[in-house]
């Protein structure tokens, strides 16, 4: 590995470029596997016996769970912005008049 590294430097730029890719991959790759198990790989927390029934176990949401709800809410409030933007395009929204008095009202005003 000493002796690659030592020669990466006369390498071409296509090469420095798909190692320095392949790195930089591994180490987030690494970083999230740590954060996944450290937040998520352990055993849900159980309440203690003399705690209320409801309270026995907690449940948390998974990562790809939330990032799934996340997209799929993001989803939606585009489409409904879209939705909304074709609406008002479709009802004949005035555009010409709508400058006309914007027009003039800012030459009254300067």
């Amino acid at each position: 590995m000493r002796r690659y590294l030592a020669t990466l430097h006369k390498r071409s730029d296509s090469h420095k470029k798909n190692f320095a890719l392949l790195a930089s991959g591994g180490v987030t790759l690494s970083i999230f596997a740590i954060w996944l198990f450290v937040n998520y790989g352990q055993a849900p927390v159980v309440a203690e016996a003399d705690a209320a029934p409801s309270l026995a176990a907690v449940h948390e949401v998974g990562p790809l769970q939330s990032l799934g709800e996340s997209l799929s809410s993001s989803w939606d409030a585009l489409t409904e912005s879209f939705k909304g933007l074709t609406g008002a395009l479709k009802t004949g929204a005035d555009l010409e008049k709508g400058y006309e008095e914007m027009k003039a009202k800012s030459l009254n005003q300067y």
